[in-house]
């Protein structure tokens, strides 16, 4: 049976649903359900069978009747086939009657069944299986089974042996699809007996469910075909809903994944593009989602009808395993099992299965599974990773659109309101539940779009009436935070429907949680909407404001505390309007309310005759929201009447005195009492209120002292300002003026100065070394290299080196064309990072004073300069960076005794680029910062910078504010006897540290406490201890701690406790003991006091850090990173603690990262790429980095942990203990114990550390007595500052601060192993700061340490440069023509072939390179930049090539033009006349006959033929009757006016008719006394006008139809109708209709009707007659009939157009045509899937693979192949491979002549080719004469030789003089019940109307045009199909232009031209005036191509 048959049969059902089937027609459609029918056979056979059953009982007129009789007749139609063929002993017959049967079960079960149970059909079956036992038949009958199994009536008939026989076919191994289909078949059979039997509480076996189980998971496991699979996804979700079964599979991860597996993923091989499997699909789901299922949640009522339903079942549980198997499906049971399916990836399935689908059962499925993840807080942040709550938006997306469709059960009308489907409040709870979990950003995103979208379905579900409480408490959550987001998110929650009224009646809900919820989303709403504010607090509503606050304060007067504080809130936002103020104590006047719940808010003890049961529970929010209320209500009251009355009120509700009570407290606490002494003065309406201030110890007219001036002692004035010193970028300069300045841009002329890479000295030694660095330095020449590695030596003055002059100079060069240089370095790494798209570091490293900063600064400063970037957020990033210098400088950086400007941290910087290179963010990383600094210095050392720049230039205000004085005031700053640096201006310094707050973003607020901070810290310092008699201490000057106690907002009481003692906390067996209040000895006091300034100090500069990157944040998505390392450097010092040896270890790392990446790593690499290499031995320090820093054995650092964590108490104790441990590291070499001391031998030298207090700085904690007091601050900014605390209950020990810095530098270790390294290596040329002074010594010791000698020996020996093959063939293969065509990729070999093809070819000596196994090296940094210019010459090369063929273009195009311009400038006016005459022709749309004039050529629409815009005499006359003025005159002409006459009949009359924008004018000129009087008659506006009719002949009467008036319509004869039509029709934009019909309706009179018909007479002679309503005309030209075509002119001589060297000359030639080459085949580049050109304009090739990319450019290859026209054959698919009989090729002939280009094949028509290649994108591989060229495939057609020609087409037959409809013999009158038909202006007829420029064949056209002619053309014949894309980057071969059809005409809005009195003179070569342009173009192109 083939599928037409199918298709008939389809046909048949669907058009006579109640015509029976033939039998032959049956006994086909049975055979079409065997399994070796193709799939498409077998759906198309579904869709008859269906068809054919549903029309059986759609035709049954009786419903509900039992039996059916539709069921009925479907059985007598089956029944016999069936039966028949299961009891023949065929086998084919067997697996028709099987499979059809199958079949009928899946298509309409009710018919099935009843033939499954017939007597014998199962026997039937089982016998045959048993003696005909075949693969193919047991499938099918399995099959049957698992179908009729799924049915209760057929289970009931299943037999022991049925079973039997299913169970041992499950049992086999050998045939997966057979044991697939009879295990489904048994477990449908399980569930559904159990579900019989449910009522009868008998429990099926359980262990049958779990050998089921267990063979369905071996299926999926095993893997097989895809119906097995399937099958077996089928069976677990009917069985895993059991909660043994669910244990069982979410245990087992490798069916996990083999079953998540089975979902595409977008993006990976199995992905399928045309949608996945929907039924496998859905199958997983149900399995995720009943592994996922909690135990439903049952309400009270519930849970009783249960409890009833259990206690009625009286039959005893057979099962014992039931409650063991319940217990598995609690809830902590289920939560286990989720997290078990999310590690597995079960988040990633929902994302591959909910985007491709348009199921609704899917998403519904998917959104109950989400909602059961999500249900344990532990999996949200999982679910939010991995995008489900986008997926969550997309199924609720869905559902929205079924609110506005048509969907099934999707929408419901209940009181005008649309509900959403209930199936769908799961998603939404979902999102919902993710909504409250993080902030709207972490879950939707930036985009603001996605947080709008998700507020309508949170909406819904909370007024959803299916939704329970906990679905509303949730939306109410969710939408509570989405309104905190925004105010527009508030403002769009307010607006949505019906929101609002329903959040404020569940304020009534009885359940706490559910009003508490409630109340916080009206709260945000009251805050963040103006329309809530307004409902809420407005004064349009009084009474309305009045219900709303009366609810407030019922809600703010609840026991429940959140409730009360979300009311208080509300209240408190609300009391700023003046109408909530008078609405409120409107409130008070008549309940006398608000006072009292005031007083409850702000002190209930203060409320009288309130018993202790009775008071509400306090809190510090609800006091302030109460004294805001009380303020802002008492100061709202504007009447002195009821102010006193409040007034008495409020003291008798006792507000007063809770008002008192808190400032009492307050004071007690010294806190900030002014705040609330200031809010108590505006309630000057109380009653004498300044007696309560009396008792606080308050004067009246006395203003508070600021503090300072007690607590500070004298004031010492601020050191005069310093001038004329140099900024931060001098602070190296040398005091030694007698030194000379060279300028740097000398340097590029005079001689050179020693090598600028020492590689190429002639002796490597470290004498050698030093002698080149010295002789530079003492040249000024700062700056070397060794390859590429920069060494610079610190020259300790100006040299001028870094100016914008000297920066340009190195923008865009590589580092062989300049001089070395840090700007250099910088250009490297920025050029790497775009070039090769790989993140860039560059490491800084020396020793201090060194000048790392300095160069990281002219690093940053030179990417910013380069980076470009024109937005403004660029600009800003770049501010930014640079302005992290002087701010971190400020705090970060000191004075010591080897540098004035030393870092005493390190950072890492990291900048974001996007793939522009331009800079969208940055990052910075702190190390380390060394805080001992801030209260000890040794001599002529100082603290940070920024006290001494805060202490000397603070302003006016902060001396006031904090009481500052100069730097010598106090400890800190003055103890080392350091207070001015030369070269530094700590004034100057301080005004760029503020300048560059405000750049980053700091608001005055934040810098205000930045110095609170500092002032603290020096006071702090300030604070000496004395010694009392029993040896503890005391404070010296209790005034410095008040002051202390001022700044921190704290007591002062407790300043003074927690600095001179300490609480002690002892311990018995683990548990807590006493608490002891220990006193400290002065010098305990001051290590807790110095303690306290250096945390405070540090956690302040790391806020700073923190602030800055929030501020440095990326504006967009970065591509690549630029990291610039600045870290403190090696330092020896005579006194070496626990600060030193963390600084030594991270400068050991960074050695190492050196060591492993300049030598290690590059020589085993060597070794690894068989190069042939001569190793360098090096010192590798390791072995010091695991001294320091390792475990076992243990290192120093985990030998301090043990000390302090053993002796934890006493810090000398811990010092001996480290002291014990420490011996035990004599082993290692680099070691020595001594004592109290240890020495390490580092890299940089041997460094004594003293032991003492190291494991107390290890420790690093803060006594819980200074943490409890910053945690009892009313500073905010203070406790930001200190976040964490350590937990005292936890036995984790806390990490030390040599964990910390190990993680650190681990950390920083891992980020720059991630970048391409540059390192930059400075050297210190003296201790002294000399620009003069070179220290031989010290600069050979700082040459051997940095390994500057093994570094030149492993670069002479190496190579510099090393890539991949296939880097190197991306980059480098255009250089090659072996490897590359036109800009693709061609080569055919391997990459490593292919890169040292291109290497060859590029001209490099041998020796210059070598191919190692996976890399190819370059050996000098000159050959890699030779090829670098060559690939860029490439470009250039191109792009010269590019513009000439522009410029060649270009010429062509202007040579176009200026001939278009000459055509339009002689037919310009005639196009505008022809244009409004075929607007006319469309408007009438071939629904009434014509004049003959009318058609006439040179007929033109003037439209003003009175002339009344000119001028004339009578246009001037009627302009001024008509009162136009100024207005434009668009039609004016004569007319007949039909005029009625009483008691005869009408006649016509003349008048003149006037047409402006805006009205319609009728004027009439009378005969008066003698003289002519010209009036206006009538005028009727526009938009009055409804329409116009027109009779169907060629009459030219019409009738304006406008709004009923007393003078009726106007109905008149004019010549010009149809342009007096179109004018109108142009003027109201088509807003009239045109109505043509046999009779004229009209108004006679306002409420009279009349009729005018037309009648044919060919008795008038002339134009038309008018009797007696009737219009007597003869007949017309038919009513199809358009303007006659121009006459021919004389043709022109044709001049080919020359201009442009690309262009052909004209005329015949003799010489041969050039053959191009045949192109080679594109290739994808390697490890590529598409070919492209890296790092340059994209070059799109022709794909290796057959189907073409999608995401090919259309600016380098052709556009994609439109439709091809009827007459070509569409391009065949892919050819097989040639069968080995068939040599024969196959040969096509060109349709069309074909211009092929480079690589293309030029055809003339009538070519024959033969075919060597198809490509599906359009272009074919031909062959001619020998040569292969590519061809587009619509213009060939193969030649079949069997078929005979083709015959000619017949002539057109003449067009007839008149058209054959007149000459027809019909009846005079028109049809009078023919309806009118009004057609807007566009709305043509079938046959379309044409204009005379764009031709389309009609009955009109000339006879001598074929019918396939071109638009407007005699020449051309039929017009070649557009041509396709073609595989490569070649100009696109030209369309042919095809015929346009006719569509809506525009309405001609051009003025109308000044008449030139004639016809315009023919232009030679042309055709009339309004010639078709097209087609003289194509007619000039046609002749030029005949001519060649």
């Amino acid at each position: 049976m083939s599928t037409e048959d199918l298709d008939s049969l389809l046909q048949k059902t669907q058009q006579s649903p109640s015509t029976p089937l033939l039998p032959d027609e049956l006994a086909y459609l049975i055979t079409a359900f065997l399994p070796s029918q193709s799939a498409a056979l077998r759906s198309k056979a579904y869709l008859v069978l269906s068809a054919f059953c549903q029309g059986v009982r759609n035709s049954s007129g009786v419903q509900g009747k039992q039996p059916d009789p539709a069921t009925e007749t479907l059985v007598q139609i089956f029944e016999p086939l069936v039966v028949s063929r299961l009891a023949d002993s065929e086998e084919l017959r067997l697996q028709e009657g099987i499979s059809f049967l199958t079949a009928l079960f899946q298509v309409d079960w009710q018919t099935a069944a009843p033939i499954f149970q017939q007597d014998g059909i199962l026997e039937f079956m089982m016998d045959s299986v048993d003696l005909k036992p075949s693969a193919d038949l047991s499938l099918l009958v399995a099959h049957l089974l698992s179908q009729a199994c799924g049915h209760k009536p057929c289970r009931s008939i299943i037999t022991s042996q049925t079973v039997e026989w299913l169970e041992v076919y499950a049992r086999k191994q050998n045939d997966p699809s057979l044991r697939a289909a009879t295990s489904i078949a048994l477990v449908k059979l399980s569930r559904g007996r159990a579900g019989d039997t449910a009522e009868t509480g008998v429990v099926e076996n359980q262990t049958q469910d779990d050998e089921l189980a267990s063979v369905m998971k071996g299926l999926v496991i095993d893997g097989g075909d895809q119906s097995s699979i399937a099958d077996a996804v089928e069976g677990l979700a009917y069985l895993s809903v059991d909660p043994t079964v669910k244990d069982t599979l979410s245990r087992d991860p490798i069916f996990l994944k083999r079953l998540f597996s089975l979902v595409p993923r977008r993006k990976t091989p199995n992905f399928n593009a045309e949608g996945p499997n929907t039924t496998l699909l859905y199958g997983i789901l149900l399995i995720i989602g009943n592994l996922c299922a909690y135990r439903p949640r049952l309400t009270d009522e519930q849970a009783q009808i249960a409890k009833l339903k259990r206690m009625a079942n009286t039959v005893p549980k057979t099962s014992p395993d039931t409650s063991a198997s319940s217990a598995l499906d609690d809830d902590e049971n289920v939560k286990a099992r989720n997290q078990r399916l999310v590690a597995a990836g079960v988040l990633d399935v929902f994302a591959g299965a909910i985007p491709g689908t348009e199921s609704m059962g899917i998403r519904v499925t998917a959104g109950k599974a989400l909602l059961n993840i999500v249900e344990d807080k532990e999996n949200r942040g999982r679910a939010l990773q991995s995008g489900v709550a986008k997926l969550l938006t997309l199924i609720i997306k869905h559902a929205m659109s079924t609110l506005s469709g048509d969907g099934p059960a999707n929408k419901a009308k209940q009181e005008d309101k649309v509900i959403l489907d209930s199936v769908y409040l799961e998603p939404i709870q979902a999102l919902a539940k993710l909504s409250i979990t993080s902030s709207p950003v972490q879950v939707f995103g930036p985009n603001d779009g996605a947080v709008y979208d998700a507020i309508r379905p949170l909406s819904l579900m909370l007024q959803h009436p299916a939704a329970n409480l906990l679905q509303r408490f949730e939306a109410l959550m969710a939408l509570t935070n989405l309104s905190s987001h925004s105010a527009e998110t508030a403002a769009r929650v307010a607006n949505a429907d019906g929101l609002l009224r329903s959040v404020e009646l569940l304020l009534l809900e009885e359940h706490t949680l559910v009003r508490r919820a409630s109340m916080e989303l009206i709260c945000n709403l009251i805050s963040g909407a103006d329309d809530v504010f307004e409902r809420y607090g407005g004064e349009e509503n009084p009474s309305g404001t009045k219900s709303k606050l009366q609810i407030l304060l019922a809600m703010a007067d609840v026991p429940d505390l959140g409730t009360r504080l979300a009311a208080s809130g509300a209240l408190a936002t609300l009391t700023d309007a003046p109408g909530a103020c008078q609405g409120l104590i409107s409130l008070q006047s008549e309940r006398h309310r608000v006072l009292p719940i005031l007083v409850q808010l702000i002190d209930p003890s203060s409320a009288p005759e309130i018993g202790e049961d009775e008071l509400l529970e306090s809190d510090p929010g609800l006091i302030h929201r109460g004294v805001v209320c009380a303020r802002n209500l008492l100061l709202g009251i504007k009447d002195e009447k009821t102010r006193k009355q409040i007034a008495k009120e409020a003291g008798e509700a006792g507000l007063v005195r809770g008002l008192m009570k808190v400032v009492r407290v307050t004071a007690e606490a010294h806190d900030d009492q002014f705040t609330f002494f200031l809010s108590l003065l505006d309630l000057h309406t109380l009653p004498n209120p300044w007696s309560a201030l009396d008792c606080l110890g308050y004067e009246r007219g006395t203003e508070p002292q600021q503090a300072p001036s007690k607590k500070a002692g004298k004031k010492v004035a601020a050191a005069p300002k310093k001038g004329g010193q140099a900024g931060k970028v001098a602070k190296a300069r040398s005091s030694d003026s007698s030194l000379p300045h060279p300028h740097y841009r000398e340097g590029f002329k005079k001689k050179q100065v020693g090598v600028t890479d020492m590689t190429l000295l002639s002796t490597i030694s470290n004498e050698s070394i030093n002698e080149n660095l010295q002789k530079r330095w003492t040249n000024a020449e700062i700056y070397t290299y060794i390859g590429q590695v920069l060494i610079s030596v610190n020259p300790f003055r100006d040299l001028g080196i870094y100016t914008e002059e000297t920066l340009q100079k190195y923008r865009g060069k590589n580092r062989l064309e300049v001089p070395p240089h840090v700007f250099s370095i910088a250009e490297t790494s920025y050029y790497n990072m775009n070039a090769y798209h790989e993140n860039q570091c560059v490491i800084i490293s020396g020793e201090s004073g060194a000048g790392k900063t300095e160069a990281a600064k002219r690093i940053m400063q030179y990417i910013a300069e380069v980076s470009g970037g024109q937005d403004s957020s660029i600009q800003e990033i770049k501010d930014m960076v640079l302005a992290t210098n002087p701010l971190l400088e400020s705090f970060g950086c000191a004075k010591t005794l080897r540098n004035n400007n030393s870092s005493r941290h390190g950072k890492y910087l990291e900048i974001m680029f996007n793939t522009h290179g331009e800079p969208v963010g940055a990052q910075i990383t702190n190390y380390l910062l060394e805080k001992g600094r801030v209260v000890g210095q040794i001599e002529n050392e100082r603290d940070f910078h920024i006290f001494y720049q805060f202490t000397k230039g603070a302003t006016d205000e902060q001396r006031e504010m904090f009481g500052l004085q100069g730097p010598e005031a106090y400890v800190y700053t003055s103890q080392s006897n350091c207070l001015d640096v030369a070269g530094i201006d700590d004034i100057e310094d301080y005004r760029e540290t503020i300048k560059a707050m405000q750049v980053i973003g700091l608001g005055p607020d934040e810098q205000t406490e930045i110095f609170r901070m500092l002032a603290i810290i020096l006071w702090l310092g300030n604070v000496q201890f004395s010694e009392m008699d029993d040896g503890n201490s005391a404070i010296a000057d209790s005034g410095v701690t008040d002051f202390v106690a001022y700044l921190m907002e704290v007591d002062a009481a407790t300043v003074q406790k927690v600095l001179t003692s300490k609480v002690v906390e002892t311990q018995r067996g683990g548990k807590r003991g006493s608490v002891y209040d220990v006193p400290l000895n002065p010098a305990q006091a001051s290590s807790a006091r110095d303690a306290l300034s250096k945390a405070v100090y540090n956690n302040l500069f790391e806020w700073i850090v923190s602030r800055i990157n929030v501020s440095m944040k990326t504006r967009s998505a970065h591509a690549q990173v630029i990291g610039i390392l600045d870290i403190f450097g090696f330092e020896i010092f005579e006194d070496n603690s626990f600060e030193q040896l963390c600084i030594n270890y991270v400068n050991e790392k960074l050695q190492q990262i050196f060591i492993e990446l300049t030598l290690k790593t590059e020589q085993e690499e060597y070794v690894r790429e068989q190069i042939k290499w001569t190793p360098i031995k090096y010192f590798n320090n390791k072995i010091v980095c695991d001294l320091i820093e390792e475990r076992r054995p243990p290192g120093i650092f985990a030998a301090l942990n043990d000390a302090c964590a053993t002796a934890h108490a006493d810090p000398a104790a811990a010092d001996n203990s480290f002291v014990q441990r420490s011996s035990a590291l004599a082993s290692n070499p680099h070691f020595e114990s001594r004592g109290a001391q240890f020495l390490i031998r580092h890299y940089a030298g041997d460094v004594m550390y003293n032991i003492s207090g190291m494991t107390d700085k290890n420790k690093d904690t803060l006594n819980k007595d200074l943490l409890d007091l910053i945690a009892n601050s009313g500073n905010r900014f203070l406790q930001t500052l200190f976040p964490d605390r350590p937990d005292p209950n936890s036995k984790k020990r806390p990490p030390t601060a040599g964990d910390r810095i190990k993680a650190s530098a681990g950390a920083l270790v891992e980020n720059l192993m991630k970048a391409q390294p540059s390192y930059i290596r400075t050297i210190k040329p003296n201790q002294n700061r000399s620009g003069s002074e070179y220290d031989t010594k010290a600069i050979l010791h700082q040459i051997k340490y940095l390994g500057l000698q093994e570094n030149i020996r492993v670069r002479r020996a190496g190579f510099a440069y090393r890539n991949t093959f296939e880097k190197m063939v991306e980059r480098f293969y255009l250089l090659s023509p072996q490897t590359s065509y036109a800009g693709e990729y061609t080569w055919h070999g391997d990459a490593k072939s292919g890169c040292e093809q291109i290497l060859k070819d590029t001209g490099i000596a041998k020796d210059e390179w070598q191919m190692g196994t996976t890399k190819a090296f370059i050996k000098n940094p000159e050959t890699l930049f030779a090829l670098e210019t060559m690939r860029d010459r490439y470009w250039h090369n191109m792009a010269g090539r590019i513009q000439r063929a522009f410029r060649n273009y270009m010429r062509y195009k202007h040579e176009c033009a200026r001939r278009i311009q000459r055509f339009w400038k002689n037919n310009k006016e005639a196009l505008v006349y022809a244009q409004v005459r075929d607007y006319g022709h469309q408007i009438l749309a071939g629904r009434k006959e014509r004049r003959r004039f009318s058609l006439l050529s040179y007929r033109r629409f003037m439209g003003d033929y009175l002339d009344v815009n000119g001028k004339s005499a009578l246009g001037d006359e009627l302009g001024q009757v008509c009162g136009i003025g100024n207005e434009q005159v668009t039609f004016s002409g004569r007319i007949q006016l039909l005029i009625s006459k009483t008691g005869r009949s009408s006649k016509p009359s003349p008048r003149f008719i006037i047409v402006t924008q805006k009205a319609v004018h009728i004027v009439v000129t009378l005969v008066k006394d003698g003289r002519t009087q010209t009036t206006l008659e009538r005028k009727i506006p526009l938009v009055t006008i409804k329409s116009i009719g027109m009779t169907n002949l060629r009459d030219d009467w019409m009738c304006l139809n406008a709004n009923a008036s007393e003078e009726g319509d106007p109905v008149f004869s004019c010549y010009f109708k149809t342009e007096l039509a179109a004018n109108l029709l142009t003027l109201t934009q088509a807003s009239i209709s045109l109505l043509i019909a046999p009779t004229i309706t009209y108004s006679k009179k306002k409420d009279k009707k009349a009729e005018i018909k037309a009648i044919k007479d060919e008795t008038v002679k002339k134009d038309d007659m008018y009797k007696s309503h009737a219009i007597h005309v003869q007949s017309g030209e038919p009513a199809a009939s358009l303007s006659r075509p121009p006459a021919k002119r004389k043709p022109g001589v044709v001049r080919p157009i020359t201009q442009g060297k690309l262009l052909r000359a004209g005329g015949p030639s003799d010489k041969p045509k050039a053959v191009s080459k045949p192109k080679p085949a594109a290739r994808p580049l390697p490890g590529k899937s598409t070919t492209s050109a890296v790092g340059a304009p994209v070059i799109h090739a022709k794909p290796a693979a057959p189907k073409p990319t999608a995401t090919t450019s259309a600016a380098a290859v052709r556009a994609p192949p439109a439709k091809p026209s009827a007459a070509a054959a569409p391009p065949p698919p892919p050819p097989p491979p040639p069968a080995a009989a068939k040599s024969s090729v196959p040969t096509y002939r060109a349709k069309f002549d074909f211009a092929g280009q480079e690589g293309e094949m030029t055809l003339t028509k009538d070519d024959q080719v033969e075919l060597v290649e198809k490509d599906d994108n359009g272009w074919w591989l031909v062959r001619k004469d020998g040569v292969q060229g590519w061809a587009p495939n619509n213009y060939l057609e193969e030649v079949v030789v069997a078929a005979p020609a083709a015959p000619p087409p017949p002539a057109r037959r003449p067009i007839p003089a008149k058209p054959a409809a007149a000459s027809t013999a019909r009846p005079a009158g028109a049809d009078p019940s023919a309806k009118p038909v009004a057609v807007f202006p566009g709305m043509a007829a079938a046959n379309g109307s044409s204009t005379p420029w764009k031709k389309t064949p009609t009955a009109s056209s000339s006879s001598d045009s074929p019918a396939s002619s071109r638009p407007g053309s005699s020449l051309a014949g039929k017009p070649p199909p557009p041509v396709a894309a073609k595989p490569k980057p070649a100009p696109p071969v030209a369309t042919k232009p095809a015929p346009k059809v006719p569509g809506k005409p525009a309405i001609p809005t051009a003025p109308r031209p000044t008449p030139s009195g004639g016809a315009s003179k023919p232009v030679g070569g042309l055709g009339g005036a309004n010639m078709d342009l097209a087609a003289v173009m194509a007619k000039r192109a046609q002749q030029l191509q005949g001519n060649q």
